[in-house]
This record gives C-alpha cells, structure tokens and sequence, in this order.
C-alpha cells in the first residue's frame, strides 16, 4: 500500500516577487519595540542583553533581585557586594530617566463615547423605569429586544462614559430645579 505523503519537487512559481516576499520575512523578524525611549536608543548592532544592560534595563528580574534562598541560616552580604561590582556601567541613563517622567504622568484618560441611539435609549429607559431592567426589556422601544442582563450592561456602559452620563444628570437636576421653582 502507497503511502499517504506525496513527495513532489519543489517548482519555481514565477508569478511571486521573491524580493517583496524576503522584505515580508524580513520585516516580521525586525523588533517591535513599542516603548519610544528605548526605541531611540536601541542599537541594532548590539544584543538584546546588551542593548538593556547599557540603559539600565533588568533583562532578568530574578538574576537582579534573587528570592532569597530559606535554607541559609545567616544571611550573606558577601552576595550583595558582589552584585554591585557585577553591575555594568549604565552607559544611557536618560532612558530610564525618560520612562520614570512618563509613569509619573499617569496614563492618559480615555474618553469613551456611546452612539446617539444608544444615548437616547439609555436616558429613557432610565427615565421611565429607574433600575427596574426586566421592565425596560419588555418596552416596546427595545427593538433590538435586549435581554434585561444585556439592558442593564448597556446602562452601565452609559454610566461609565463620563460626559454623556454627566450631562444626563445635569439635565436631569435642571428639570428638577425648574419644577421646585414653578411650584413655589
């Protein structure tokens, strides 16, 4: 009985660019370095270990700070001054530098925003019902006939998206304000 696996010679397809293909291969095993700082001052020529070690860059974290070891009775500082001569001389201090300004900055506030329609939904529902979701799913204005678990994830994405829901109570205060002054 033949085996399953043809074994056929390899044909040279003349419709491909062999040079557009390398520069694909090529592109996909170049580093990706998201972090600018260390973007800027990497150096292709070098090592990764290299490369991080010159800019102050821990390559292992357990070689820089080792667990300490529970069997040893009396701790060494023999391992600790040893460790401080290892330590190669950081030759671009401004990355690191550059990365702590950053972390001090904070991550930037992401303005999320809902569609209109959704908006609209949202503050009648909440409106008319409040928190009760079982009777907004069963509102004849739920035409997409959300379930109320998919109802209430809907409002509480409402609520998370700080303008939107930030001018809904605000309008919503000003409707009160407005009624407690015509009364009186």
């Amino acid at each position: 009985m033949p085996s399953a696996k043809k074994h056929r010679r390899q044909t040279l397809n003349y419709k491909q660019n062999k040079k557009r293909l390398w520069k694909k291969v090529k592109r996909k095993t170049e580093v990706h370095i998201p972090c600018k700082q260390i973007k800027g001052s990497w150096d292709s020529t070098k090592s990764m270990k290299q490369n991080l070690s010159e800019m102050g860059i821990a390559v292992d974290p357990n070689a820089v700070m080792p667990l300490p070891k529970p069997n040893l009775v009396f701790p060494t500082l023999i391992t600790d001054i040893e460790r401080e001569k290892k330590k190669p001389g950081i030759q671009k201090p401004n990355v690191v530098k550059e990365m702590e300004v950053e972390a001090d900055l904070g991550e930037r506030e992401k303005k999320f925003q809902l569609p209109v329609d959704d908006v609209f939904f949202c503050t009648y529902m909440l409106d008319k019902y409040k928190e009760d979701y079982k009777a907004m799913a069963r509102d004849s204005r739920n035409a997409y006939q959300l379930t109320p678990k998919q109802v209430r994830n809907k409002i509480r994405e409402f609520k998370r998206s700080k303008l939107q829901y930030q001018k809904y109570l605000d309008s919503k205060q000003d409707k009160t304000v407005n009624k407690d002054s015509m009364e009186t």
